[in-house]
Parts: structure tokens; C-alpha cells; sequence
């Protein structure tokens, strides 16, 4: 009996039972698909360095107060995907009416109509249909960014002929998370998407005294559900006086964004980036990336300060040389050097991309 059934699985190999299966159900899986790995940077070099680069294919939820830099973040993401992925488009799920002429403007993305696209809806039905069509009927094996803002204003279709009474304030934003997410999660990253999701925050009803946790933390409205499926959870702080720049300024040339990872990929959950943003600026050019590189070179052991003077190392000088870029070397403090900077973009640029590749972790 034994060599009879022995004689009968002769041969029989489980992976092509396995391959038999996935080949009978192939609307049921994502095994043939061809994961497509690619880092979109965020545009600033401390942002950049806590993200390890910045961020890949799937989910990133970003909380916070309002003006807190949510959209202004989710857009410089969205122009450097333009630039990083080919055969991409951005779309911008408006289910708000926050998105300005001005606020494109500042961002510096791309509006062609095969670059950028709007639609303008609160129901969560043709947000989820348009996302899936898009993600699963994709002929031109294009890569979508999608932004969604925000999913606070996203409601089922059954409830927008309801009265207030009749409608769900209570759980319909957790449950309108969790039935998106389920559906989505898995096509977005394995296909080679992004989605910004941007939600807003609600101060917590009440703190555990006997809890080990900041009892100034938020609550991102959503539910478990954004905790789980998202790779990434920012969340934007208030800005206080002293995150001006200059600090506590009547007339501040910027600010310093602040965000606290609460959900990471990399294990940095907990840590909090200040990044600076620069006010008047158009075209992509909101980060301070100036100012940053400024930090990274003080950092980095690239300046030294003789008084009031700012010298740069003969090592910078003579390797920016070797590559065509004249700099001068001295420089009368900070905001000089700064605006030197500012007005030398090819040294800025050149800075940017050395830091850059040292500092991240691919």
C-alpha cells in the first residue's frame, strides 16, 4: 500500500500545484505582479534623512491641526514623484475646498492634463471606483499618486439624502477608513502606487492617569484601521512663536514645520523633524533648502566660524572646483551664507545631492 501511493506522488511537486491554483484565480492575487521599487523624495533634507530617503509604494497618512503644512507636504511629495517615476500622474481627490491657484502655484507640480488631474467628490463610492479602475485597468501601466483631502469629508452616497439625525457621526469616519483601506492596501503597493491620505486631528476626551503616554497626543480621526494599513502616519504640530524664523519675529522670512512620526518603516515612531519653509516662494521652492544645507555643513564639520566669519573647508571648495562650480570661501555669518545660497543654486543643488546620498538608507 505504502508503494502504491508512493508510485502515485512520485514527481509531484507542491509549487506546481501551488502555480496550478494562483494560474486558476488569477483576479484573486497579486503574485504576478512585478513590484516596482522606487523612493520619492519629500523635497527637505531632514525630512528626507528620518524617512530613509523618503517614502516607496503604499500608504502615508498625515494628520494634524489646521495649516499645519498637511497639503504643502502632500504636494511637494506629489511634484518630486513627477520627476522620479516615469509614465506617472498625480491625482488630487478634492473632497474639501482647500486646494488654492496659489497653493499650486507655490508647489511647482506639474498641471499637464497627462501629469495632473482633479476630481471633485465627497462620496466615498466613486473615490474608492475611480482609485480601483485606475489601479487594476491600467493599460499604460501608469503610476498613480493619489492625494486624498481629506478623508474626513468623504461620506457614503445612502447618507447624502439623510438628515443629520439620520447619519452616523459617530463611527462613519472609522468605517469608512477600514472599508477603504481593506480594499485598497494591497493593490496600491504591490502595483506600484502611492496615496496621501491627509485627516485631521480631534484633541483626546481623556487620558489613562496610570498611561505611559504624552497626554498631549491627538487622536487622528479614521479609526484603528488608518494605524494598521498605513506605512507611514505624520503627524503635523501646531506652530508656536518659536518655530519662526527668525524666532518670535513681527516679520518671519519662514517657519519650522514640525512633525511627529506616529506609524514609520523604519523604526524612527516617536521621533519628531523640524523642517524650515520659506515664505514668497513659488515653483517647488517652499522648503528652505538653503537654510538646510547650511545645518548639514555646520554639521558636518564643513564650516568653521573665525568670529563673525563663516569659512568654508578647503576640501568643499576644491571638490564644488572640480566640478565647475566656483564658491567663495568666506562669508560674514549666517544669514550671508544663507543667502549666498540662495542665489547660487548650482552650489545649493550640488550640496543638496552629496548630502542626500550619504545620509539616506535605501
Amino acid at each position: 500500500m505504502a508503494a502504491k501511493k508512493k508510485k502515485e506522488t512520485e514527481g509531484f511537486n507542491p509549487q506546481d500545484q501551488i502555480k496550478s491554483y494562483l494560474d486558476a484565480h488569477k483576479d484573486e492575487h497579486f503574485n504576478f505582479e512585478n513590484e516596482p521599487h522606487y523612493i520619492v523624495s519629500s523635497g527637505s533634507l531632514l525630512l528626507d534623512t528620518e524617512m530613509s530617503g523618503g517614502i516607496r509604494p503604499g500608504i502615508l497618512r498625515a494628520s494634524g491641526v489646521s495649516e499645519g503644512g498637511k497639503t504643502s507636504c502632500a504636494l511637494s511629495f506629489a511634484r518630486n514623484f513627477q520627476n522620479t517615476v516615469e509614465n506617472s500622474m498625480v491625482v488630487y481627490i478634492k473632497s474639501e475646498g482647500r486646494l488654492s491657484p496659489e497653493m499650486i502655484e507655490r508647489s511647482g507640480i506639474n498641471t499637464s492634463e497627462d501629469k495632473w488631474f482633479v476630481y471633485k467628490s465627497n462620496i466615498f463610492e466613486s473615490v474608492l471606483q475611480l482609485m480601483r479602475e485606475l489601479i487594476t485597468n491600467n493599460p499604460t501601466d501608469c503610476r498613480y499618486f493619489f492625494i486624498i483631502d481629506s478623508m474626513d469629508a468623504m461620506v457614503p452616497k445612502k447618507d447624502l439624502d439623510r438628515s443629520f439625525e439620520e447619519s452616523d457621526k459617530v463611527a462613519g469616519g472609522s468605517v469608512l477608513s477600514s472599508n477603504f483601506l481593506k480594499k485598497m492596501a494591497l493593490g496600491l503597493s504591490t502595483k506600484g502606487h502611492i496615496c496621501f491620505m491627509i485627516s485631521q486631528v480631534r484633541s483626546k476626551v481623556s487620558v489613562n492617569q496610570y498611561e505611559k503616554t504624552d497626554p498631549k497626543l491627538t487622536n487622528a480621526s479614521g479609526g484603528n484601521a488608518l494605524l494598521h494599513y498605513s506605512d507611514w502616519i505624520l503627524e503635523f504640530q501646531p506652530r508656536f512663536g518659536g518655530d519662526l524664523i527668525p524666532a518670535k519675529a513681527d516679520k518671519p522670512e519662514g517657519h519650522m514645520c514640525k512633525i511627529t512620526f506616529r506609524k514609520t518603516a523604519n523604526e524612527r515612531t516617536g521621533e519628531t523633524v523640524r523642517y524650515p519653509v520659506k515664505y514668497g516662494r513659488v515653483g517647488g521652492k517652499s522648503i528652505w533648502v538653503e537654510y538646510e544645507v547650511y545645518g548639514f555643513m555646520a554639521q558636518w564639520e564643513m564650516l568653521e566660524s573665525k568670529g563673525a566669519w563663516i569659512i568654508v573647508a578647503d576640501s568643499i571648495i576644491k571638490e564644488l572646483s572640480e566640478q565647475g562650480i566656483e564658491m567663495e570661501q568666506k562669508h560674514q555669518g549666517k544669514d550671508n551664507f544663507v543667502k549666498y545660497l540662495e542665489k547660487n543654486p548650482d552650489i545649493t543643488k550640488f550640496l543638496f545631492n552629496k548630502f542626500r546620498d550619504n545620509l539616506t538608507i535605501n
